[in-house]
């Protein structure tokens, strides 16, 4: 027993700047080009859109269900799961089961969309711009909230869990935050075109990348930090709590909160579509080839003071690495596809001696 806490202990006190690992869960295949992704905040659901069709995968890469759509271009699913977004030149509505229960035919082409945690706020990102919609009760039937003009093309929207922010990205190169009634909050310009932006669930940090250079602002608008990035950016996306930014490049880079490049994933597919990590940092990707792919990210350590009250916590901080905040500076449906499943990296280790020294503290007492 003694050398499983003293392994532990070697364990649960991380070195500034340690690399994390990742590994690919499972693959699949759409046959067609990949516009966006999206995750479900417990890993169960994955929403995956191209051109022609949206599918919805489970975690175990079979295709529950699959409908037609007409230039597919942004995807989106509540934290529950129960409600999924797809938007191209209608705005569709499913619950979980791939019905429909609502959709709308906007004036111009929807480019991207969100959704709340709760499902009830529906955000587009359009030509014209930026059009929030707000569901009844039962979420089956959604109005027109607010609507905001930029004088510019919107790119991509995102909102945080509670619907109180939401950011816009502008073809011309602008950040735009903006509340959930709709007032703008702030303003900040990239001096980039096509920019991609978005928000942690906490509302704490924004993200925002163009072709080669990805920027971090904190809620104010200020800037944590920007870099360049080798390879074409296409899409971006920032964990639950602003701590890991992911970044779609043809691979996958990520990055910490302190911009520090901290995992890299190379190959051919072309990735160009990212989904925010789920609660226990999976992640999907869509390719240019049609392929499809769940990641797992594994921090080698545990932050030290890990709760002993369960379990869970110790695996929970093991999955999630802590947020650390920086000086801001100025400036119909079918179910009949299935993916080939991979062997998972899982952190055996850690939790076996987290469990030992969980069971050593409870003996003592």
């Amino acid at each position: 027993m003694l050398f499983a806490v003293l392994a532990l202990g070697s364990l649960i006190c991380p070195v500034t700047g340690q690399e994390i690992s990742g590994s690919e869960v499972w693959r699949s295949g759409v046959g067609d080009p990949v516009m966006a992704v999206a995750l479900s905040e417990d890993g169960l659901y994955s929403p995956v859109i191209t051109e022609r069709n949206i599918y919805v995968y489970d975690q175990n890469a079979t295709v529950l269900w699959r409908y037609p759509v007409s230039h597919g271009k942004g995807v989106a699913v509540s934290s529950d799961s129960e409600r999924i977004a797809a938007a191209g030149d209608h705005l569709l509505l499913f619950d979980r089961e791939g019905n429909i229960i609502w959709r709308y035919k906007p004036d111009s082409r929807i480019r991207d969309v969100a959704l709340t945690a709760d499902g009830r706020t529906i955000c587009t990102a359009t030509d014209a711009g930026l059009r929030v919609f707000s569901l009844n009760k039962e979420r089956t039937v959604a109005n027109v909230s607010w609507t905001f003009d930029a004088k510019d093309r919107i790119k991509s929207v995102s909102v945080d869990g509670g619907g109180t922010g939401i950011v816009a990205g502008g073809a011309a190169g602008d950040v735009y935050l903006l509340s959930g009634d709709g007032r703008l909050l702030w303003t900040y310009r990239t001096g980039n075109s096509g920019i991609k932006a978005v928000i942690s669930h906490d509302g704490s940090t924004v993200a925002a990348a163009s072709s080669q250079q990805v920027i971090l602002l904190n809620r104010n608008g200020n800037l944590l930090w920007k870099s360049s990035v080798p390879g074409r950016i296409a899409d971006v996306a920032i964990s639950r709590d602003g701590s890991t930014l992911l970044l779609a490049n043809g691979g996958v880079a990520v990055f910490n909160r302190s911009g520090e490049n901290i995992w890299t994933y190379a190959t051919e597919e072309g990735i160009g579509s990212v989904s925010a990590p789920s609660a226990s940092m999976q992640f999907l990707t869509g390719a240019s080839d049609g392929s499809v792919s769940l990641f797992v990210l594994q921090p080698a350590t545990i932050s030290c003071g890990t709760p002993d009250d369960t379990l869970s916590n110790a695996v929970t901080a093991a999955a999630e690495p802590s947020q650390t905040r920086g000086a801001p500076h100025q400036g119909q449906t079918t179910s009949q596809q299935e993916g080939k499943a991979l062997s998972p990296a899982t952190p055996v280790a850690v939790v076996a001696s987290a469990a030992a020294l969980i069971w050593w503290r409870r003996e003592r007492r």
